[in-house]
């Protein structure tokens, strides 16, 4: 058996742990890569075997986001919780030494070698919860998927885009208490850096793929419409779906044809009629657009 020091990411890596009070390595399972490095900010060690892209750094923190899922998801205290609280509340709820040797069985020095403090474990599984890649799918297989779809209508386009990103395989349970600590807790700092991040995560990943398709059905913003306003209000209508559905609404409007929409889908065509024009400055209408064929095929390199 050899012990993975530092994985790639996307790469499936076997966690190898040594349990509390000593013995051999012991496998606990598997996990896939991710590249974490820019999201633990007060992790002791940037590389190597206590570093972000170790295994077992992974495990540590995957399980106790879990854990403070299922601890937060029955608190009835939470939501009286202050920011300044936030602390107490995560020790009470997660803990630091405890948790690894309880609720792991592994030794604290798993814990101590990457994050010393409990203040700065609190912080960086706060940052592991809010990721925005928690909302991605393989932004590959997405190319590849919109490629396919964009020699269709723009209506389908756009209806089936929605129907993916709000399809994707989410832990419920995680998704909620994630939603949650944004809502209760909006000033705590790591919440706010995490908000941040995932607004940047929007422009650099999303937005790139919204006005490829723009592209590609012969559309452009009018004169002062902002990119990253339009973008904002695309993605909201799939944020708040998302919290809709979770409370058990279906939400969908049918077209002319009978055909099922989400409402986020229906919508972005009302928002690209508002926002945008034909190539040679016409004005368009979301029943237009529900019909309008490509003019060119996509990319997503420019």
């Amino acid at each position: 058996m050899q012990r993975l020091i530092e994985g790639t990411p996307g790469q499936e890596a076997e966690v190898w742990v040594q349990d509390r009070g000593g013995g051999p390595l012991r496998l606990r399972g598997t996990l896939v890569i991710e590249d974490l490095s820019d999201v633990l900010t007060e992790i002791s060690s940037r590389t190597g075997a206590n570093g972000p892209l170790n295994p077992v750094t992974q495990f540590m923190l995957s399980e106790a986001s879990n854990h403070l899922a299922e601890r937060l998801s029955g608190n009835d205290h939470a939501k009286n919780a202050r920011a300044g609280h936030v602390p107490r509340l995560l020790s009470t709820a997660l803990g630091h030494q405890p948790f690894v040797e309880s609720v792991l069985g592994m030794s604290q020095h798993q814990m101590l070698r990457r994050w010393p403090h409990a203040t700065s474990w609190y912080t960086d599984v706060i940052k592991y919860m809010l990721r925005p890649s928690r909302f991605l799918p393989t932004f590959d297989s997405l190319h590849e998927a919109a490629t396919a779809w964009s020699t269709g209508t723009l209506g389908e386009f756009v209806r089936r885009f929605a129907d993916h990103a709000l399809g994707l395989g989410f832990d419920q349970t995680q998704l909620r208490v994630a939603e949650a600590l944004q809502l209760l807790w909006p000033d705590y700092e790591p919440m706010r850096d995490a908000i941040a991040a995932y607004r940047h995560e929007v422009g650099v990943l999303w937005q790139p793929m919204y006005f490829a398709a723009l592209r590609a059905y012969g559309l452009v913003l009018r004169p002062g419409i902002d990119p990253d306003e339009t973008a904002w209000a695309m993605n909201s209508m799939n944020s708040r779906e998302f919290l809709e559905r979770l409370a058990g609404f279906t939400l969908e409007h049918t077209d002319a044809a009978g055909n099922p929409w989400t409402l986020t889908g229906w919508n972005t065509l009302v928002i690209l009629a508002g926002v945008c024009t034909d190539e040679d400055g016409s004005p368009v209408n979301p029943f237009d657009l529900e019909t309008r064929l490509p003019v060119r095929p996509i990319t997503f390199d420019v």
